[in-house]
């Protein structure tokens, strides 16, 4: 398989080496342009601009399996586009959503059915940039990590922000599922440190991640009814890495990619619906 990375130069050869690594690469090419038909079968595009769904779309068009590594698009607009394009060109598409790819969570996915509860608290210290992209790409990473698992049957949204001067610093969001599962998010940019922490619960077992630092406890109940506390470590640097390997797996196998342009989908349509509760205060 020959794969075309489209970016900056700095950042491709890091993707490149991630490639390197697998047996299935004949060819990688770096461009700062889409490659020909003949050059490429899939495509890796670096790109935060404003217009990496154009470039995207245009990629799927071509006919390219394409990765998109920037932060996660919520323009539904765009990504209804790129979703009906890339079911008719019937490629695979995968969005570099991080908390859904990291090898922690697919880990957790593996050993954990469904939660009943979800409680995310992120603390940053970004106060001083005062810049809203921030502000909403920290709950939006969230958000997709709770769809993404739970589901898009939301029964009920209940949010409020934090403002200072009609400045958003944070927020509280609440999510609550058709089949009565809640999910909730506590953001704020102003924490002195970083902090971001997860837990995920049902009756049987209870999963606290430390995003930061990648551990996570877990504690269940044994056969002799005594809770039991594990605990795993997880080396951040590898999610890169495996997401190109999911990446290049889902082609193959005809799979699913990690983060899927539907996945993208619903997500965006439930930012939309934040956003709106979030302008009434």
């Amino acid at each position: 398989m020959n794969v075309a990375i489209v970016g900056e130069k700095k950042r491709a050869d890091a993707w490149e080496k991630h490639l390197r690594k697998l047996s299935t690469i004949k060819k990688v090419i770096i461009t700062g342009r889409l490659p020909k038909a003949s050059e490429a079968d899939a495509t890796i595009l670096i790109d935060d601009s404003v217009n990496n769904l154009h470039l995207l779309h245009d990629s799927i068009k071509a006919g390219f399996h394409s990765y998109l590594v920037s932060k996660l698009p919520v323009d539904t607009d765009l990504i209804k586009k790129i979703y009906h394009a890339s079911e008719e060109a019937d490629v695979k598409v995968q969005f570099s959503h991080w908390p859904s790819i990291s090898p922690s969570t697919q880990w957790i996915k593996q050993h954990f059915f469904k939660p009943n509860l979800i409680q995310i608290k992120r603390e940053t210290n970004t106060v001083q940039s005062g810049s809203p992209n921030d502000f909403q790409h920290y709950w939006v990473d969230e958000l997709a990590l709770l769809l993404k698992w739970m589901g898009g049957n939301i029964h009920r949204i209940e949010t409020k922000p934090i403002l200072l001067n009609q400045m958003y610093l944070g927020l509280q969001l609440t999510l609550r599922f058709d089949d009565a599962s809640i999910a909730s998010i506590q953001f704020s940019s102003f924490g002195k440190t970083e902090y971001h922490q997860r837990l995920y619960s049902n009756k049987h077992m209870i999963f606290d991640c430390n995003i930061i630092s990648q551990k996570i406890s877990y504690q269940k109940v044994n056969d002799t009814g005594h809770i039991i506390v594990r605990e795993k470590q997880f080396n951040p640097a590898d999610t890169a890495a495996k997401s190109v390997v999911q990446f290049i797996k889902s082609i193959q196998m005809e799979q699913p990619t990690f983060f899927t342009p539907y996945d993208a989908l619903i997500t965006s349509t439930a930012v939309a619906q934040v956003q709106s509760l979030l302008e009434k205060g």
